[in-house]
């Protein structure tokens, strides 16, 4: 139980390197950057306003997470290579299948009415909702499922994996608002029934995995950037 002393203790601040790399993280999954673009460190430090060596930190931090490419005199940010984003594609699906299969077995009735109770309210979202709203729902959905599986390395896994694969995932979102929600209860219609392999068999279905339908994600995403980039 906490007590006052712990309420009442102060709490670490972040570093510079750390502060640096939320704010790149976040750069990155806003698409501030194009893909393949080299990253300038020296403008990037001046606009940061830190020095080289917290940045360098923040930069090997991203490199190692994937969500930079560390070309050795540099760094810069990931493309979109078709064969790259259909690995991601089938490492979410596998994760994501072991996760629900997982929870499925371990999951208490009373997380699987809250996991419904978060649907309901996803659900009265007003249909002008963002797709960052709707991809913010939808990856609570999927990491709540991960967290039921009781297994830290699979959630983190598949964190680190949603991250990377951020601006297809968030292009191929648009449109598909009733197409997802409906796919979200089925899939929990199955874990309550703890039939593991009709809830895998749904969350593969669920999550897109037909090779035209990611080349056209990518497409679309390359086009998404330079549109931004240009307009």
């Amino acid at each position: 139980m906490a007590t006052a002393r712990d309420s009442n203790r102060v709490r670490p601040v972040p570093s510079t390197s750390q502060r640096a790399y939320a704010q790149l993280r976040e750069q990155l999954l806003r698409f501030k950057f194009l893909p393949n673009q080299k990253i300038n460190e020296v403008m990037l430090a001046n606009d940061l306003e830190i020095s080289r060596t917290p940045l360098r930190e923040a930069l090997n931090r991203l490199a190692a997470e994937g969500l930079l490419i560390d070309r050795g005199r540099g760094f810069s940010v990931p493309g979109l290579e078709p064969a790259v984003i259909f690995d991601l594609f089938e490492a979410r699906q596998e994760i994501e299948c072991a996760t629900v299969r997982l929870a499925c077995a371990r999951a208490e009735e009373t997380e699987l009415d809250e996991l419904s109770d978060f649907l309901d309210a996803s659900m009265a979202e007003s249909p002008d909702a963002s797709v960052d709203r709707l991809m913010e729902l939808d990856i609570r959905f999927h990491d709540t499922i991960a967290q039921l599986a009781r297994n830290a390395v699979l959630r983190q896994t598949l964190a680190n994996l949603n991250d990377r694969m951020h601006l297809v995932r968030w292009i191929a979102m648009e449109g598909r608002r009733e197409r997802t929600q409906a796919q979200h209860r089925e899939i929990l219609g199955h874990m309550r029934a703890r039939d593991e392999a009709a809830a895998m068999a749904a969350m593969r279905n669920h999550i897109l995995h037909r090779n035209e339908d990611i080349m056209a994600a990518i497409k679309s995403a390359y086009g998404h950037v330079y549109t931004r980039e240009t307009g």
